[in-house]
């Protein structure tokens, strides 16, 4: 009877698995932040080396939390449809030549259209991660993946601010981004060593809940992000129109919340109907898991 439980401790030990793919998720994560933490480090130089103004520079990181929180959902899908480690592959690649196009922007532009690609890369990367390490990891291991994983943002934020910030004043801005490129070859290269998630038959794409998810989400993140550049009730000379002198902010989130309802309002719809709507209702059995949801939108997971 003694000998069973040190048998039992033999054997878990025996079948614990390999931490690599944890290895690989984390830098894939890390990739991410980097990315969302390099251009508000490196706005000087950047500005300076691009002779553009900070605020068209800071529309970059706008747009890029934009994308990934109107299309994280449909991310979601797209992993289940596909399998979530090829989903995972492709979109830190996608990521990665985001971070390429950023390292050789010649204009604001550019960085615009590198970070909204980088935006619905990262769309499709972040709902992959949980899955892959519930697919490659159980019971304790399982915990200590998860709790580790949320830990990562903070660990890339210091890494950053370190990092980049010493790379954009001693070499180049540039650089940075360079170096997320040769991360994601990296994590593309070792993602083959990650257990295969098998693609999931019968799923299908709400893209009228996809829309209305996108222009909520739109429009709540833009009208925040402007609250002191347009106004919050009065319009201020930098708002692009004015509604009998107010600012457009309030009517912003107005209609994003309406818009949030609608998305709500039709999955519940499609679930009378028996059809797969594009958030499962079961999140929403009380008003405080709602919110809850409605602040993951916002914050793009």
């Amino acid at each position: 009877m003694a000998t069973k439980p040190a048998a039992s401790t033999a054997v878990e030990a025996t079948l614990k698995a390999s931490w690599l793919p944890l290895a690989i998720i984390v830098l894939a994560q890390l990739q991410m932040g980097i990315n969302i933490n390099a251009l508000p480090v490196s706005l000087g130089p950047i500005v300076e080396d691009l002779n553009a103004p900070a605020t068209s520079i800071s529309t970059a990181l706008v747009l890029y939390s934009l994308f990934v929180a109107a299309f994280v959902m449909m991310g979601a899908k797209i992993g289940k449809m596909f399998g979530e480690r090829l989903v995972f592959q492709v979109s830190a690649v996608g990521h990665g030549a985001a971070m390429a196009l950023m390292a050789i922007s010649t204009d604001a532009r550019m960085m615009n259209i590198a970070q909204s690609v980088a935006g619905i890369a990262a769309a499709l990367l972040v709902p992959t991660l949980v899955v892959l390490i519930a697919a490659n990891y159980r019971g304790r291991q399982q915990e200590q993946s998860l709790g580790i994983l949320a830990s990562i943002p903070a660990v890339a934020s210091g890494l950053t601010f370190v990092i980049a910030g010493y790379i954009a004043t001693a070499l180049n801005w540039r650089f940075s981004f360079g170096l997320i490129f040769i991360i994601s070859l990296v994590v593309l290269f070792l993602s083959f060593r990650m257990k295969s998630v098998p693609r999931q038959k019968g799923i299908s794409i709400d893209f009228v809940g996809v829309v209305l998810s996108a222009l909520s989400v739109a429009l709540i993140l833009f009208g925040f992000n402007n609250l002191n550049a347009w106004g919050i009730v009065l319009a201020k000379p930098a708002a692009p129109i004015s509604i009998l002198g107010l600012s457009p902010v309030p009517f912003m989130l107005l209609i994003g919340v309406v818009l949030g309802q609608a998305f709500f309002a039709w999955s519940e719809r499609r679930v009378a109907h028996k059809k797969t709507p594009l958030l499962a209702l079961e999140v929403l059995d009380s008003s405080e898991e709602r919110n809850a949801v409605y602040a993951f939108l916002v914050a793009g997971g």
